[in-house]
């Protein structure tokens, strides 16, 4: 390789524009497979997409009677030692990470599961995995819209900062293209990787503050929440919806430029390495 692709090679690399055009242009492909994404999941379930709503109220209500009932928990004297409170802030975590989890579990299995794409040579593979990205986010979409009614019906407010959750999806979208093109690549080469990455994200989801406030963690062991970027959206996403307060601007701004980086050596990866789906599958 020479000087002249080296450099060409390295500004591909630093460079978000080709990935974000890439989804763009396809935005009308990228529906219509979000759309069978949806239709597909719950295809001959008696009553279709109302599990969307039915299965993370049966999960808030398991964690909330388990942590705060049984063990008790308590979230912080701002809130009063509310349960109601406890729970939408659970409701509220859980939601976020959700969208995380779905769209990088989906995106494992994306291209091994649909060779025919991969296939065909004029196909843009590298939309799949943003496909299963916008189609958990359409679902955790849902949950939010339960989470903002069931603010307004028990705790009786609507904060003007709600209009800046969408500041938090930005980072959370930039985070799940560039961690699902990892795993959907990754997923091609090492099958083993789709046991792995439940246990992965399980892990990851006791190191997300979702059933604490990263304020209760130990300051020795702060630093393990603080280097994970859901820390950041979940507490943000809490504080414009729940809190009623501004984001912490100089946090958003880390967390969009990490996540942002993150998206672009997600992309650059997964171009580089896609010429070889056809070999191995």
């Amino acid at each position: 390789m020479d000087t002249k692709e080296r450099w060409h090679s390295i500004g591909a690399l630093f460079n978000p524009i080709p990935a974000l055009l890439c989804i763009w242009k396809r935005r009308y492909l990228l529906m219509q497979l979000v759309r069978r994404n949806v239709q597909v999941r719950y295809r001959g379930t008696l009553i279709g997409l109302i599990w969307v709503v039915i299965t993370p109220l049966i999960m808030l209500s398991i964690y909330t009677f388990v942590f705060s009932v049984v063990f008790k928990a308590k979230w912080g004297a701002d809130l009063d030692d509310s349960k109601i409170a406890f729970a939408l802030l659970i409701f509220c975590g859980m939601a976020v990470f959700n969208i995380f989890s779905e769209s990088v579990i989906g995106s494992v299995g994306v291209i091994s599961g649909n060779p025919n794409y991969v296939k065909k040579v004029v196909f843009p593979l590298e939309i799949l995995p943003v496909s299963a990205v916008i189609s958990a986010i359409f679902l955790g979409l849902i949950s939010l819209i339960i989470l903002i009614a069931g603010i307004w019906l028990t705790m009786h407010k609507f904060s003007l900062t709600m209009i800046c959750l969408p500041l938090a999806f930005l980072p959370l979208f930039l985070l799940c293209c560039g961690i699902s093109w990892f795993a959907a690549s990754l997923g091609v080469y090492v099958r083993d990787l789709s046991h792995v990455i439940g246990i992965v994200m399980q892990g990851l989801f006791f190191m997300t503050p979702i059933f604490y406030s990263a304020e209760m963690v130990p300051k020795s062991l702060r630093l393990l929440l603080l280097i994970n970027p859901l820390t950041a959206i979940v507490q943000m996403a809490r504080n414009v919806l729940i809190y009623g307060r501004w984001p912490d601007w100089s946090s958003l701004v880390i967390v969009t430029l990490l996540s942002l980086v993150i998206f672009q050596l997600g992309y650059f990866w997964f171009m580089k390495t896609k010429w070889g789906f056809a070999d191995v599958i």
